[in-house]
């Protein structure tokens, strides 16, 4: 099995404290064993927004999937390469065809997984304020599952919360507040989104029986098999909003059935 997706985003977190310890302008990812969408991702971000540069890894089989999954090489067709999301455009319909390319999923699934693609880069479009946003992606067919992760440098769950002068007790309340169905207007207005964002959980979570994390601000949201967990990650270490998906490619899926809101609680909150 692969590590969670919560595993993943530690393995992130591990990297950039080695890093800042360091007090080099270079990253070093030697220490890593893997490289996934959930830990490039956030990786990414962090060169972006503080004018870093990744050390090429040892490892020449690892370094060589890294170049793919940027699209400096060739790819392979199980793996979504770095595709931004265009701040003048939406281009979501264009990526949205791309995963479902790499993830060829059986019949019965593509609505839902239209679905759920649609929304996730909407919710960026419409909520985040970004500069700069992209997905990743990566199949593993001998596990029937594939990994997304959107990630983006806009202002942040907690932080639309805040600019609303909407009380949250802290940043993983936001998350939960806005899985919840709920978001701000322009006009600092605080009302109930309904579907989007709950459904999209739903249908992963309940539908799909897939895993999803959310990590804004510092706080970080894991929903896996129904469970909720809470983490704070170190301030600074994530601009914007990362979302990941980890879904399997093989479970028709009746979208209808998890369009109803459902109120997530937090089960457990993690060190």
């Amino acid at each position: 099995m692969i590590p969670s997706l919560l595993d993943n985003f530690n393995t992130y977190i591990k990297l950039i404290k080695e890093h800042e310890v360091s007090e080099s302008s270079i990253i070093d990812i030697d220490s890593c064993k893997f490289l996934t969408p959930t830990i490039i991702s956030p990786l990414l971000n962090y060169m972006l927004t503080y004018n870093k540069k990744i050390k090429k890894h040892h490892n020449e089989n690892i370094n060589a999937h890294f170049h793919r999954i940027l699209g400096l090489t060739q790819h392979k067709d199980t793996t979504l390469p770095f595709r931004w999301l265009n701040k003048n455009v939406d281009n979501s319909e264009e990526l949205t065809k791309e995963i479902l390319k790499i993830m060829n999923p059986i019949e019965g699934m593509n609505n839902a997984l239209k679905y759920i693609f649609h929304e996730v880069i909407s919710n960026v479009y419409d909520h985040s304020e970004f500069n700069l946003a992209f997905v990743l992606g990566q199949n593993y067919p001998k596990l029937g599952l594939t990994d997304f992760c959107f990630m983006d440098n806009g202002v942040s769950i907690p932080g639309s919360f805040r600019e609303a002068n909407f009380k949250v007790k802290n940043d993983c309340d936001s998350i939960i507040k806005a899985i919840n169905g709920f978001s701000t207007k322009d006009n600092d207005e605080f009302v109930g989104r309904g579907t989007g964002l709950n459904s999209i959980i739903n249908i992963v979570n309940k539908g799909a029986k897939g895993d999803v994390l959310i990590v804004s601000g510092d706080g970080l949201i894991e929903i896996k098999n129904s469970n909720v967990y809470a983490k704070f990650i170190p301030k600074g270490f994530l601009k914007g909003t990362l979302v990941s998906l980890r879904l399997s490619s093989n479970k028709p899926i009746d979208i209808y059935k998890y369009m109803d809101g459902f109120k997530y609680k937090i089960s457990k909150n993690l060190k």
